[in-house]
C-alpha cells in the first residue's frame, strides 16, 4: 500500500506540473492575442494608386493607431478592395489592412472591418504626407472645375512631365479656361516648355488654384483675344478638365487623354474599350508626340518589346489623321483603315496615306490592343511613292 501511494503521489505531482505549464500556456497564448496590436513596432502606409510610402516609426503614433484598432468594432466584410495598403510589423508577425475611408480598415487576411472610433484621424497626418508624394491631380469634371478655378482667378500650372511652372490667370471660357500668362516670364518659361515654340500641341498639366490640384490639359498656341498688357502672349491658350468641350461643345480626344494622363487614369478609363477606340486614342497619343502613353496600347511581346515599340514609334515625328474606318472584326483579331499624313526621322513626309491597323486580344488582359506590325506598315517604304511628298 505504501509503494502504490508513492508511485500515485509521483503520477499526482507530474500531472499537477503539466497542468500548470498547461494553463501558463493558454494564458500568455491568450495575452499575446488580446495584445496582438499593442506590440506594433513599425508600420508602412502603401498607396495602390501612384508609387508612395510612407513608414511610421514613432512610438507615440503607433500608440494612438494601436490604440485605435485595439477599441476598434470589428464586423463581418464581404470583399478586400482599397486605395491604400496599411501593413503592421509586430512582435507576433505582421498584419495588413487595405482600405479607401481610414475610418474602416479591411484586414486582407480575414476580411473582417475595422471601425475605428475616431474616424481614422489617427491616419490623417499619415495620408496627407502619402499625397505629398502623389504626381496626379484630382480628377474633377469642368462642372467642378469651374467652380474653382473662377473668372480673374490666378493659378500655378504645373506642367507634368517637366515639373516646370508658370503663373497664368483665367479670363473667360464657359465650355473650357481660356486663360493668359501673368508676366513676360510666365511667357517665356511656358515657351521652354514647347521647346522654344508655340504650338497647337496637348500636354498634360496640373492646375494648383484655392488649395486644389486639378487634372487638365493645355495647348500652347496664343490665339484670340488677349487682356494682360506687356506679357509677351498675343491672346490666350486653352485648358481643358475632364469632360470640358471646345467652342463647337465637342470634347477633344487629345485633350481628354492629357487630363486622363495627369490625374493617373489613362489605362482606367480605357478598361474595356472597343477596337476603334484603342486605334484613337493610340494614334492621337502619337499626334501629340507622347509615345510613352502610345506604347501602352501596342501589344508588346518577346518579339516586339516596349523598347522596340518607343523605338518605332520615335521615328514618327509628326501625325494627322483625317479620316478612320469602322473596325472589322473577326474573333480576337480586327482591322481599322485610316487616312493619315506624317513625316518620319529621316525626313520623308507622306501626304493622306492609306494604312491598316490591326488590332488584337491580349489573351492575358482580354484588352484591345494595336498590333506592332501597323508600325511597321508607317515605317515602310513599299508602295509608299504614291502620295509621298
Amino acid at each position: 500500500m505504501r509503494v502504490l501511494f508513492l508511485s500515485i503521489g509521483r503520477f499526482r505531482g507530474k500531472a499537477v506540473m503539466v497542468l500548470l505549464v498547461l494553463c501558463l500556456f493558454i494564458f500568455f497564448l491568450s495575452l499575446g492575442v488580446r495584445n496582438y496590436y499593442e506590440g506594433i513596432i513599425s508600420m508602412e502606409l502603401i498607396s495602390f494608386d501612384y508609387t508612395g510610402k510612407v513608414s511610421i516609426s514613432q512610438k507615440e503614433h503607433l500608440r494612438a493607431i494601436q490604440k485605435q484598432l485595439k477599441e476598434a468594432e470589428v464586423v463581418r466584410g464581404n470583399g478586400v478592395s482599397g486605395s491604400y495598403k496599411l501593413v503592421l510589423v509586430s512582435r507576433n508577425g505582421s498584419s495588413t489592412f487595405v482600405f479607401r475611408d481610414p475610418g474602416r480598415l479591411v484586414n486582407i487576411r480575414t476580411g473582417n472591418i475595422y471601425l475605428l472610433k475616431d474616424r481614422g484621424k489617427c491616419l490623417e497626418l499619415d495620408l496627407n504626407k502619402l499625397e505629398s508624394q502623389n504626381p496626379y491631380g484630382e480628377f474633377l469634371t469642368w462642372e467642378q472645375a469651374k467652380d474653382i478655378f473662377c473668372k480673374y482667378d490666378k493659378a500655378r500650372i504645373i506642367d507634368f512631365d517637366t515639373g516646370t511652372s508658370f503663373m497664368v490667370q483665367r479670363r473667360a471660357g464657359s465650355l473650357h479656361a481660356d486663360v493668359q500668362p501673368m508676366t513676360a516670364a510666365d511667357s517665356a518659361v511656358m515657351k521652354t516648355i514647347y521647346g522654344g515654340k508655340w504650338s497647337w500641341r496637348r500636354r498634360a498639366i496640373l492646375v494648383e488654384v484655392r488649395g486644389h490640384r486639378i487634372a487638365a490639359s493645355m495647348n500652347g498656341m496664343p490665339h484670340g483675344a488677349g487682356a494682360i498688357a506687356n506679357n509677351d502672349f498675343s491672346g490666350h491658350f486653352c485648358i481643358h478638365f475632364r469632360d470640358s468641350k471646345t467652342h463647337s461643345k465637342d470634347e477633344n480626344l487629345a485633350h481628354q487623354i492629357m487630363v486622363w494622363k495627369a490625374a493617373g487614369k489613362f489605362m482606367e478609363q480605357l478598361n474595356g474599350a472597343k477596337p476603334e477606340q484603342i486605334a484613337r486614342v493610340m494614334l492621337a497619343a502619337v499626334e501629340q508626340s507622347d509615345l510613352n502613353l502610345a506604347s501602352k496600347l501596342v501589344l508588346s511581346s518577346s518579339d516586339s518589346p516596349e523598347a522596340k515599340i518607343r523605338e518605332q514609334l520615335s521615328e514618327i515625328r509628326w501625325l494627322v489623321v483625317s479620316e478612320i474606318s469602322r473596325p472589322e472584326l473577326e474573333g480576337s483579331m480586327g482591322t481599322v483603315n485610316l487616312t493619315a499624313s506624317y513625316k518620319l526621322a529621316d525626313g520623308t513626309r507622306y501626304r493622306n496615306r492609306k494604312i491598316t491597323l490591326i488590332l488584337k486580344e491580349d489573351q492575358k488582359s482580354m484588352e484591345w490592343r494595336v498590333a506592332p506590325l501597323s508600325l511597321e506598315r508607317f515605317l515602310s517604304k513599299q508602295a509608299a511613292a504614291e502620295g509621298a511628298k
